[in-house]
């Protein structure tokens, strides 16, 4: 059984389907998009997998113990827990305020710690391991100017799957972070139309990331086939940390 948090579009939406598909029951976990977070539980549940849908404001510690409660209560057992969700605020450094540093930091890397936190507890109780992974980000990395608050928090999910790689795996837990790319989604494209053709130039691969990349990355680092990955950061950018350009 596998929880995703952020699950309601894109990235997450992804990861839960691709969990689904490898035959896990999913939580599709949210805050406030019941439509967009029934339809991924649609689309689970069209290809005979099993998904239930959960909304929380996961930037509280009780929302994450509910979060986990809900997910044992109605499948029975935790085994993977994907702390996906996340929020961008774009300013500069001068410009940061503490509301925006305080909403960045409260989901991105509060609510991240202790959702892996209620979850590895349940794992614990069950005796038999599991999997935590945390989507971190090259600017975790990479300095990215202008993205200082989210670029903190993903250098700690980053970290903190270090040091929970030591304290959980006597329990046969590993912890890993995805440390993601470039990748086309609504914000991206708000933001630029042509985000896609911009950053292909500057990354190796020559193209920008997908949603299904990232996915393809969760399911080896949730598979026994990465029993022995533990504290790992897995860059999935097409090899753009390596040089680090920007497009012009």
């Amino acid at each position: 059984m596998a929880i995703v948090t952020g699950a309601s579009r894109e990235l997450g939406a992804a990861m839960a389907v691709a969990l689904a598909g490898a035959g896990a029951a999913v939580v599709v976990a949210h805050r406030g998009e019941a439509d967009l977070a029934e339809e991924v539980v649609a689309g689970i549940r069209a290809e005979d997998g099993t998904a239930l849908a959960f909304d929380a404001d996961l930037a509280t510690v009780d929302a994450n113990h509910a979060l986990v409660d809900f997910a044992t209560r109605e499948l029975g057992r935790v085994d993977v827990f994907v702390a996906n969700a996340g929020i961008t605020r774009w300013a500069s450094f001068l410009e940061t305020d503490e509301a925006t540093w305080d909403d960045v930091v409260d989901l991105n890397l509060k609510g991240s710690y202790f959702g892996a936190q209620a979850a590895a507890r349940a794992m614990v109780s069950q005796g038999d391991g599991g999997r935590i992974v945390f989507s971190s980000s090259v600017t975790g990395i990479a300095a990215t100017a202008n993205l200082s608050a989210y670029s903190v928090t993903k250098a700690g999910l980053a970290h903190l799957a270090r040091v929970l790689a030591l304290e959980l795996g006597p329990h046969g837990i590993t912890v890993n972070a995805l440390a993601i790319g470039a990748t086309v989604n609504e914000r991206n494209l708000r933001d630029d139309p042509d985000y896609a053709e911009h950053w292909a130039e500057v990354i190796p691969t020559g193209r920008v990331g997908r949603p299904e990349d990232v996915a393809s990355a969760l399911l080896y680092l949730a598979s026994p086939e990465a029993a022995m990955v533990n504290g790992h950061i897995l860059t999935v950018d097409g090899g753009w940390a390596a040089a680090g350009d920007v497009p012009d």
